[in-house]
């Protein structure tokens, strides 16, 4: 059975995940206390403690901090860099260590092609991510990257943005398991929301 990791494992997306295939895999889905990605240490010491690495790590972890610049908290600002990109960086660098043969799903967001009001820290972290992902793809590892748009889950709760055209946590799994399945090459960047899907845009 294929073991997966799923970073900011107490969310509703990877909740739903675990939930939905959990019989198919071995499905870890640590919170923050357990794996903080934004602290080298702590990313280093959970894969040290692992008793076999994984086969597929998934980038998950995320913070948004909605605020224009001259209205953000700087700590809050700069956190957002910290979870989304370098906390990826952290998590991918100890997984490859592990075993360079795992493979990489980074969840970036639309967010990360566009330059939305008040959403400064939070695109260009995405951004990161995407490009981060290319990079390690370029590196020659198996590294792909998925870009939802916006998705019904509680993370939404922490901005004020109504859409109408949320994805179901669901639709996100679908498009998980084609990658797991091998539907889409290292490097690919797959731009998806609930009624559009672009690769590689």
């Amino acid at each position: 059975m294929k073991r997966i990791l799923i970073t900011g494992g107490s969310g509703d997306w990877a909740q739903s995940f675990k939930q939905q295939y959990g019989d198919q895999f071995h499905i870890d889905t640590p919170g923050r206390g357990d794996l903080n990605v934004t602290s080298e240490d702590s990313v280093k010491a959970y894969f040290a403690g692992l008793s076999a690495p994984y086969d597929i790590v998934i980038n998950n972890a995320g913070s948004i901090h909605p605020k224009r610049i001259l209205e953000s908290d700087s700590a809050l600002w700069v956190n957002d860099i910290q979870v989304n990109l370098v906390g990826t960086y952290y998590v991918c660098k100890y997984a490859l260590t592990a075993s360079e043969s795992t493979q990489l799903i980074q969840i970036s967001s639309t967010a990360g092609f566009n330059a939305y009001k008040d959403w400064s820290s939070y695109c260009a972290s995405k951004a990161g991510v995407i490009t981060l992902s290319k990079s390690l793809a370029a590196d020659g590892y198996n590294s792909i990257c998925l870009c939802p748009g916006a998705i019904d889950t509680k993370f939404r709760d922490y901005f004020d943005l109504p859409n109408n055209n949320m994805m179901t946590c669901e639709q996100l799994n679908d498009y998980v398991m084609q990658v797991i399945n091998g539907d889409f090459k290292p490097g690919d960047v797959l731009f998806i929301r609930a009624n559009e899907f672009v690769l590689n845009p």
